[in-house]
């Protein structure tokens, strides 16, 4: 290292590794029994939860590509060593570690400090390892979801998945083909995470390793799931007893936290509405909706840096950290206005470093950038363009990006969009330690600058972090996560339907502020359907915000026509009327983890009916919107859980545990509370939904 001392934001990250506390003062709940064939049975309260039935130390020749953030790990000459658990006296907590007869390592068991099951595993030096892989029985009911966010699958089992934080790709395919470059794949994610839970068993599972971590669930051998991590010798893993699935996730953010404040009133109450173009374009759009009665609260600026054509017809933002006073004369001015009409301005912020702009200069002299083994400046291909990372963990490099984040501050933004942070190679090399043990981190880092940055400014928290990136250690930190790129289309592998698994996977994994583009990213052009239905869906988000995606000039928008203007106003004014039901839940995060956005499983799970229940989500426990998710649909299928429930905006009353077909025509989405829950914003959203 080149400097004394571990950057703070590194530090902080891995402190939360640490969480292996025993409770002395009091006997916990927990067992670790010997089981046949020398399995360890863990257990809580007389209940098994997982068996560890094999520990191996794996070696081979590493074999890591990528290409536009997309990585791909292989293995060369890969050999297997398994080890023996053999129980070291009669309590269960320590284990030896046998390799042909003789001492290997060590595995010891216990709770964490906060009455959680924990294990970890740890090598000798002399055993040859590359990676650690560990082995569970898998019964024949147990299921996996979860794993951070995921937009394709809820129920994992019988497939494989890689946890690495990397692109999800602009359109998606099981096995993305070569051409186009750019596709993702069914488990690629922006936000993954080595933890699952079983909703029925009511238990959970998280792997601690910040390093790249591989499960195979019950698909090589249907009676066995295996997690093998790479690049260490030690893993440690925490397990949650339950018993229920709301109880599994407020288990797993006393581990890895959450957050400590909300977000302002004001990302709740209105509108965020995308706008770019330059100043005068933007003030055009934000009169527009201001003139037509819209609640806007945020307008949200992405090319206040500038924009740079990416491919032919396609415009997106200049990868730097200062304003385009040609783009953008007079911006001050023009956030002062919106702010004296109470529109709070968002900006725009990543961590690239391009050689084609002014920050590349000094931070490449003074390395403040990822590095290459060879110590050079760490050059790849970024879009169309190449270009390298700022160095998170090196304090004068954060320093130095500070600077401009407090400008952009001092001009009167109200936060940004912090987006990216995938992109850290394999084998780079930071400040604070290699790619290899930090890229699952780099977001989290990446983002914790930035906020540290909105807290020096708004202390009271008003302020707004949007982030789309992360892995197990970002509740802290992240505020705002949005679904990032879908594509402005109705098919099910990238399009609409993925935000509703998005927001329900990345709730059972423990973050509970979530929202998503109106009406899409990339692909299109969106159309008039689609882009009322997705509004729609905004509407019945905790925060509804829009995108122009990438054909901004082909796409449709909310005042495109007076149909669609009037439609527009009407959801945000109903998504106004929500919030006296949304503080409450934001509040209710802070202390239990819940997310604000959850699938009906958490709601009821004892009703079997409610684990298929993926195409609807609760916003909390008493309101349930199912979305319509097909062209030219005017009705949707609704899963109800215990309780008496009724139409928001009709009335019309639904029993509890029944499957309905509800009526769902353009502007009136399928959209139900509790009967007897929240009478006052219940009636304030029907007296909009009536007004013509």
């Amino acid at each position: 290292m080149k400097r004394f001392g571990i950057v703070l934001t590194t530090l902080c990250l891995l402190l939360l590794l640490s969480i292996s506390q025993v409770h002395a003062d009091t006997e916990p709940p927990q067992a670790y029994k010997p089981a046949d064939g020398g399995d360890v049975s863990m257990q809580s309260r007389g209940n098994e939860l997982f068996r560890l039935i094999g520990v191996e130390a794996l070696t081979f020749e590493r074999d890591v590509t990528v290409s536009l953030a997309f990585f791909k790990f292989n293995k060369k000459g890969e050999q297997s060593a398994a080890l023996e658990l053999s129980p070291m006296g009669n309590s269960g907590d320590s284990w030896e570690l046998l390799l042909n007869g003789k001492h290997a390592g060590a595995a010891v068991f216990g709770a964490t400090a906060n009455g959680n099951l924990h294990g970890a595993i740890s090598l000798d030096d002399s055993v040859p390892a590359d990676a650690v892989k560990l082995s569970f029985a898998c019964g024949a009911d147990d299921r996996f979801w979860g794993f951070g966010e995921q937009y394709n699958y809820m129920d994992f089992r019988g497939r494989d998945l890689k946890i690495w934080t990397q692109e999800q790709g602009v359109g998606r395919a099981e096995t993305p083909p070569k051409f186009p470059p750019g596709m993702g794949s069914f488990t690629d994610t922006y936000f993954p995470m080595p933890y699952f839970m079983d909703p029925v068993a009511g238990k959970g599972f998280l792997v601690e390793n910040p390093q790249v971590s591989f499960f195979d669930l019950c698909k090589t051998d249907p009676s066995v799931w295996t997690v093998e991590v790479w690049d260490t010798r030690a893993v440690s893993f925490a397990a949650f007893p339950g018993p229920e699935p709301k109880d599994v996730i407020s288990q797993l953010t006393s581990e890895v936290g959450r957050p400590q404040t909300a977000p302002p009133d004001w990302a709740f109450r209105g509108v965020w509405l995308g706008a770019q173009g330059g100043a005068a374009a933007v003030r055009e759009r934000w009169r527009a909706a201001m003139d037509a009665g819209i609640p806007v609260t945020a307008l949200w600026v992405q090319d206040w840096l500038g924009k740079r054509q990416f491919l032919p017809g396609i415009w997106g933002v200049k990868h730097r950290w200062v304003q385009d006073e040609e783009q953008y004369p007079g911006l001050e001015k023009l956030i002062a206005d919106m702010a004296a009409e109470g529109v709070n301005f968002l900006g725009y912020f990543n961590p690239y470093v391009l050689p084609d702009y002014e920050h590349w200069a000094p931070m490449a002299e003074k390395k403040w950038v990822a590095m290459t083994p060879d110590g050079e400046p760490y050059k790849f291909q970024i879009i169309t363009f190449p270009g390298g990372l700022i160095d998170v963990t090196d304090p004068e490099a954060v320093e130095y990006f500070k600077g401009f984040a407090r400008k952009a501050v001092a001009m009167g933004q109200k936060g940004w969009m912090c987006d990216y942070g995938e992109a850290l190679p394999y084998d780079a090399v930071l400040d604070g330690g290699s790619g290899r043990d930090l890229h699952n981190l780099y977001p989290t880092g990446w983002h914790r600058i930035n906020r540290e940055v909105l807290e020096e400014a708004y202390p009271d928290g008003d302020f707004i972090l949007l982030t789309r990136s992360g892995f197990t250690y970002e509740h802290k930190v992240a505020q705002v996560v949005w679904a990032a790129d879908q594509e402005q289309e109705w098919e099910d592998r990238d399009g609409m339907p993925t935000v509703v698994r998005a927001a329900l996977t990345i709730g059972l994994s423990g973050i509970p502020f979530y929202t998503h583009d109106v009406a899409g990213f990339s692909g299109g052009p969106s159309t008039k359907e689609l882009f009322m239905r997705w509004v729609e869906m905004g509407a019945f988000t905790p925060f509804f915000r829009t995108h122009d995606g990438l054909k901004k000039k082909e796409n449709h928008r909310f005042n495109a026509d007076a149909e669609t203007l009037a439609h527009f106003k009407k959801m945000a004014l109903m998504h106004q009327a929500l919030l006296p039901y949304l503080k409450p839940l934001a509040r209710e995060a802070l202390d239990t983890g819940l997310p604000m956005i959850r699938h009906t499983i958490l709601v009821d799970p004892q009703w079997p009916e409610a684990l298929d229940a993926d195409a609807q989500w609760m916003i909390g426990d008493d309101m349930l919107f199912a979305p319509v998710l097909e062209k030219g649909a005017v009705q949707v299928q609704v899963k109800f859980p215990t309780g008496e429930w009724e139409h928001l905006l009709t009335g019309q009353s639904y029993a509890g545990r029944t499957v309905a077909v509800a009526p769902a025509p353009m502007g009136t989405p399928a959209v139900f509370v509790r009967k007897g829950k929240a009478p006052e914003m219940a009636a304030a959203v029907r007296e909009i939904y009536a007004a013509k």
